[in-house]
């Protein structure tokens, strides 16, 4: 039977959900050829998800989190 509010089909909605965001940022390009950001995917991906702070700081490290903290809420990106 399918559940809607299933950990799995919030998952490949949350997924598919990110790629429709990187295919309009990347306009006609293909995925496939676009250079992306790491850093930002695993971000976009640990929001999507809904995960707490000590689970984001265990998939990204220390360093990577604190940077993504400090790149999103730095004025420049917020303009």
């Amino acid at each position: 039977m399918f559940n809607p509010s299933s950990p799995r089909t919030q998952l490949i909605s949350t997924l598919s959900r990110i790629r429709h965001e990187w295919q309009d940022a990347a306009g006609s390009n293909s995925l496939i050829e676009v250079d992306g950001n790491m850093g930002m995917l695993l971000a976009d991906l640990i929001n999507g998800i809904d995960l707490g702070t000590t689970e984001q700081v265990q998939v990204l490290g220390a360093d990577l989190y604190q940077e993504l903290k400090d790149f999103l809420h730095s004025p420049a990106h917020n303009n």
